[in-house]
Formats: C-alpha cells, structure tokens, sequence
C-alpha cells in the first residue's frame, strides 16, 4: 500500500489535480486530525486516520463528482474512520477528559472508556451522528446538511443514540438495562 506522499508523487502528471489536492489538504488537514484525536485520544491513531481519510480522498471515484463542502466531507470521513478504527481494534481508549481537554479523574475516564466501547457497539450511523452532536459541536441544523438529512429525523436518531447508549452502559456495567 502507498503512502500518502507516494501517491501524492504520482500526481506528477497532472499539476491541476496536485495542486488542488494539496490546497485541500493544506487547508483541512488540521481540521481532520483534530476530529480524529477528539474521538481516539491518540496522536497517532489520529495521524493514522488523517492518511487513511487523504488516501480515500485521494483515490476516490472522481465520477462520483465533486465534494461541495471539502472540509465538513473529511471531518465526516475522519469521525468514520475513527469508529472504524475502534471497531477493528475493540480497544479501551483513553478518556473523556482527553476528548474535552479537561483534567481527568478516574471515574469520568471510567465512563469515557464505557461510551467508547458502547459507540462501537452500536449502529453505525446512530453513533456518527452522536459524534458529530457532542464531539465535534455541530447543532442539529448543521447534521441534518451534512448528512442530508431533516432535522427531525437528526433528533430522533439522537434521543434514540442516547437511549441506546444508556443501555449499553448500563448492560456493561451490570446494571439493569430498561
């Protein structure tokens, strides 16, 4: 498999479509890898998703046609691929504090490591678009543009994301679950 910079040199060839990536990616690189770090806590699991997002862009099917909004699509693109990463790995990651750059205690780190492994357990998008309310900060309006989506049905997924996770955490622990 290529590097990122591997096949970014074999855009030699064509100067327009380099440059445009490199704008691109000058331009919300920064962006993507926070939204990574954000949901792993990693700096290099994020470093690691911030390739994987540009690779997939860069290899994308180009009749699928242009992407409007460039940086909402890769912040979007680097929250899948940080459930994805989650996924693949099943691993206990750091906590909430790390997300929220506040001073951790063990209990809260306790309940982050729960929510992150409930967020893998649960639909996919469901928990994309739980991250992208209370991680990333985007309101409702915002989700309901990126995903293309009304605005009821990103509320609805919302109350039921929590209510499932809610569960989850609470079958996790040894709670009764409702």
């Amino acid at each position: 498999m290529l590097s990122l910079a591997q096949s970014v040199n074999q855009l030699d060839h064509v100067p327009m479509i380099r440059a445009d990536f490199e704008r691109v990616y000058r331009d919300s690189s920064e962006s993507v890898y926070r939204s990574a770090f954000r949901i792993l806590g990693n700096a290099e699991d994020a470093e690691d998703v911030l390739q994987t997002v540009f690779l997939r862009f860069l290899r994308r099917d180009l009749s699928l046609g242009a992407v409007e909004k460039t940086e909402p699509y890769l912040r979007r693109a680097a929250v899948n691929a940080s459930l994805d990463l989650i996924r693949s790995r099943k691993t206990k990651l750091s906590s909430v504090e790390d997300l929220l750059h506040e001073p951790s205690t063990s209990a809260t780190q306790e309940l982050h490591t729960r929510l992150r492994d409930a967020l893998s357990r649960i639909d996919p998008r469901w928990a994309e678009i739980f991250l992208l309310r209370y991680i990333e900060g985007y309101g409702n309006k915002e989700i309901a543009q990126l995903l293309d989506l009304s605005q009821t049905m990103v509320a609805v997924t919302l109350f039921r994301a929590r209510q499932k996770l809610q569960n989850e955490i609470r079958l996790e622990s040894g709670s009764l679950a409702l």
